[in-house]
């Protein structure tokens, strides 16, 4: 059913009276969604906001909410949203009333709650993105909200969409490894990932932002969930800050990268290495399957002058030479300009030094699970690897199925225990895909898409997503008490009875 908004800013001087009774005889039906986005950011514009402009037929964003006017106004003027429905805050947005029928909620993450809370009252079903709330409390509330209003609250957990993790779920269900005896699971986050979101950025400091475990791994734990089919009986954890620190900084480095740093040369967290020549993203193409991306990012490494000038004829090379994407898009409203990034890494906060930035989250954390059939689990999430990607091992009975998700690079190994290799998989680069997350993200709109008409229950509603922020949640509490948690009792003392 499209929105009374839609129809009232599409057609001039028609009466409200006929618009609200043609709608009540069926007289407009469309199976196209309209949305309200919250946050114009990183996801809400280049995820979610780029399946509305690549699937105009399924859904279209006729609002938005997004303070920050430059970026608000170019979500609207690519999705052809009128000045009268762009606002600059939620609240507002939810002010002009139920202007559509969904919200992708986009915001900050201490901003989920109330922004949730008023929509799903206002009548709104919702795709959240994750984690769902900054405190447990929180979290279990929303949900109780959505239960209770008999609202869609569905949870951005994009990565049980993508083939690389269904096909690792469909192995593990088919019975070729046997029992499952033991899981191995790594969150290799990339140095320069860690130091733009972590150390420099939006989630450096446990005071505004949730703790490390929920906010990068709530992904991993979900699909350990999700893959092993039960709930954690007992989990301990150890983890802490122990390289990003004051006492670790190169001798005579200063608080800015850009204040002429002696150690410019060899430093992994080297700004301008980082955003103005993008050698760790340039590092990673190099190592792509496709050749063609290989050579363009090994001759941009090499001879980057030249490479500008062959960009000035090649749309294709123009996309590497002036990129706009991920993590240049979050530090200025102009990516595609050297001169813009230069310019925020000398008066924004990810210009600083890692070694003097006010944060404190942790670096690295271990959590070891016994799940209820007696299955151990081990989960390293650390933000010092040479590469962005997961890595995991799955020991069975009979076999054992080795794993690399990455953007670079997919692929998934099937070994049975005469020592030979049953079945190897390789998976297309993110490089080659227009989703981002191996597939995920446009995976994850379908499903919401989908749900909404009643044609599939969506992998990722948030009742099941609830457990994996259970374990996150957990975990930290475990960290920093230095216990372990029986998970029952956990869930018995938050009072997390809902509905899954």
């Amino acid at each position: 059913m499209v929105s009374r908004w839609y129809i009232y800013q599409q057609v001039e001087n028609l009466d409200e009276i006929l618009v609200k009774t043609l709608f009540s005889l069926g007289g407009f039906v469309s199976n196209k969604i309209q949305a309200l986005l919250f946050g114009a950011g990183d996801r809400g514009l280049g995820a979610y906001g780029q399946y509305a402009l690549l699937h105009p037929e399924e859904i279209q964003f006729v609002a938005v909410a997004e303070p920050n006017q430059s970026r608000r106004e170019h979500f609207a003027e690519l999705h052809k949203i009128p000045p009268s429905a762009c606002f600059e805050t939620w609240d507002q947005a939810l002010e002009a009333g139920k202007i559509a029928d969904v919200v992708v909620n986009c915001t900050l993450d201490q901003m989920h709650y109330k922004s949730g809370v008023a929509a799903l009252n206002l009548g709104y079903d919702m795709l959240l993105e994750k984690p769902i709330c900054h405190t447990l409390k929180k979290t279990i509330n929303l949900i109780k909200t959505a239960e209770k209003l008999d609202r869609k609250l569905m949870i951005c957990h994009v990565l049980r969409y993508t083939d690389f993790f269904r096909k690792v779920h469909e192995i593990l269900h088919s019975g070729k490894l046997g029992q499952i005896i033991t899981i191995s699971w790594r969150e290799n986050v990339a140095a320069h990932h860690m130091a733009h979101s972590y150390v420099r950025g939006n989630w450096r400091s446990t005071k505004t932002a949730v703790p490390m475990i929920l906010a990068k791994s709530c992904h991993d734990l979900d699909l350990l969930y999700w893959l092993i089919g039960e709930p954690v009986r007992t989990l301990s954890s150890v983890g802490n800050l122990r390289h990003f620190r004051p006492e670790n900084a190169p001798k005579g480095a200063p608080q800015r990268c850009t204040d002429g740093c002696p150690a410019a040369a060899d430093c992994p967290f080297y700004a301008p290495a980082v955003y103005v020549d993008l050698v760790p993203i340039k590092n990673m193409i190099a190592r792509s399957k496709n050749k063609l991306h290989r050579s363009l990012a090994k001759m941009s490494l090499q001879n980057p002058t030249l490479t500008k000038s062959i960009g000035k004829l090649s749309a294709q090379v123009r996309q590497l030479t002036e990129y706009k994407g991920w993590p240049r898009s979050v530090i200025t409203d102009n990516p595609g300009s050297d001169e813009a990034v230069l310019h925020a890494l000398k008066e924004g906060p990810y210009g600083r030094c890692v070694y003097y930035c006010d944060n404190d989250v942790v670096d690295h954390q271990i959590v070891n699970m016994e799940f209820n059939s007696g299955l151990s689990v081990t989960f390293t999430m650390h933000g010092h690897s040479h590469e962005e990607g997961r890595t995991l091992r799955i020991d069975g009975s009979h076999g054992t199925l080795l794993g690399k998700f990455s953007m670079g690079h997919s692929f998934i190994e099937v070994w049975n225990h005469r020592g030979a290799m049953e079945e190897r998989i390789d998976f297309p680069s993110e490089l080659e895909s227009n989703s981002g997350h191996g597939g995920g993200d446009f995976g994850l709109m379908q499903a919401f898409i989908k749900s909404l008409h009643g044609e599939k229950e969506a992998l990722t509603g948030a009742s099941h997503a609830l457990e994996s922020h259970l374990m996150a949640f957990a975990a930290e509490e475990a960290r920093i008490s230095r216990n372990t948690i029986d998970m029952r009792k956990f869930k018995k003392a938050n009072k997390c009875e809902v509905s899954n």
